[in-house]
């Protein structure tokens, strides 16, 4: 178990400053618990989620220990706004050095709530559903259903609404389908975003702001009140250029949208919402390579998976591997960016004929230097034979 939490904790590492920024606000919530103590039916040893309900109760998710010592479980509790617990339900147990990885989350509605539970989050093709009253009462049994590979969503509470994004596609459409729901009313409204990055993120009239870069490489801002009324705003520029958007907030009349430069570097643009543009940015840099070093050899990971890309993985590595000292040290590029969701992966038909390569190039035209230099070397492997 040490060192598989060792394992996490450097892949955090190496994925750079959101990643670490959500380990950090793990952290500050193990410990407020730990400092005021809720009535848990297990003792966690991980916060998966927590889930603010329209009535001021929360939903809390996470990992305990299981009965069997090789095992872990995950467990759904329901407090009131003083932290009474007003249920508690196991959702299933797992190997936590198995293939499987399980994925509960929490969809609100009006008068209720519907917790799911996904025994594998890398297909999300069997999902048990259980729906609660927000007093804790159960008001439908546990129902198990298989899922067509893509029909499974994500789903996040952004202030007064519901965002579920789907969560995996073999499509060859490059959009993805977004369903929006404003909780009180539930009135909602199916999208389709073409940047599987997107943020979502609720301004000071309660309204939701969806920021994406479109299919034109521009940066777009779409506004939803809760009569589902839509208004974009498209800015062209550079804004995006070679680059994505991990995260956004609002405080009064600005949004800050968080833009991935590198592992080491994002950039924060201030958009202004009633101006309609982007009056400002700061560029952010992560710790320098001596603090990962410090906290990979502090985790002792038998793995380290190195997510920098082709070659600056590579070379991190190999500068690096006498003072990681890791047994193995694998540079895995875009392999978590296509596990998160982050990144769309070919249609299957180009996967079985290998051709992702023209499709990641197709997708991100940064890269097309890279991929002129793949026949060079194909003929180079080539003369070598001769």
């Amino acid at each position: 178990m040490k060192r598989l939490l060792g394992l996490l904790l450097a892949m955090m590492v190496m994925m750079g400053g959101m990643a670490g920024a959500q380990a950090s606000t793990d952290n500050a919530s193990m410990q407020l618990i730990r400092m005021n103590p809720l009535a848990f039916r297990k003792e966690p040893v991980e916060l998966y989620s927590v889930t603010h309900t329209p009535n001021g109760s929360f939903v809390v998710i996470y990992f305990a220990e299981g009965e069997k010592t090789e095992l872990q479980e995950m467990w759904m509790e329901l407090f009131d706004s003083v932290g009474t617990s007003l249920l508690s339900a196991k959702l299933g147990e797992f190997d936590p050095n198995g293939e499987q990885i399980p994925h509960g989350q929490i969809i609100l509605k009006k008068d209720r709530f519907i917790c799911e539970y996904y025994p594998d989050i890398t297909s999300m093709e069997v999902c048990t559903q259980t729906v609660y009253r927000y007093t804790g009462k159960r008001i439908q049994k546990p129902t198990t259903k298989k899922l067509k590979f893509g029909a499974a969503p994500y789903a996040q509470h952004v202030g007064d609404y519901m965002v579920e994004k789907q969560a995996h596609s073999e499509d060859e459409t490059p959009f993805r389908t977004v369903k929006i729901t404003h909780i009180a009313s539930g009135k909602s409204k199916k999208l389709m975003i073409y940047d599987w990055s997107f943020c979502a993120c609720s301004d000071q009239d309660g309204n939701l702001l969806i920021g994406q870069q479109n299919e034109k490489g521009n940066l777009e801002i779409r506004s939803y009140n809760a009569a589902m009324q839509e208004s974009i705003v498209e800015l062209s520029g550079d804004f995006l250029q070679n680059s994505y958007i991990s995260d956004a907030a609002c405080i009064g009349q600005t949004v800050y949208f968080d833009i991935y430069l590198t592992n080491q570097q994002s950039e924060i643009l201030f958009y202004d919402m009633q101006q309609q543009n982007i009056t400002d940015s700061q560029t952010l840099h992560t710790a320098n390579d001596n603090s990962y070093i410090a906290e990979i050899k502090a985790a002792r990971p038998d793995i380290l998976l190195a997510a920098l890309g082709v070659p600056k993985q590579e070379k991190w590595l190999y500068k690096y591997r006498q003072e990681l000292q890791v047994p193995v040290a694998i540079g895995v590029g875009g392999t978590l960016d296509v596990m998160a969701g982050v990144m769309q992966r070919a249609p299957l038909w180009m996967q079985k004929a290998k051709l992702e390569w023209l499709f990641r190039g197709l997708k991100q035209p940064s890269r097309a230097g890279r991929l002129l230099a793949l026949p060079k070397f194909v003929m180079k492997v080539m003369a070598s034979k001769k």
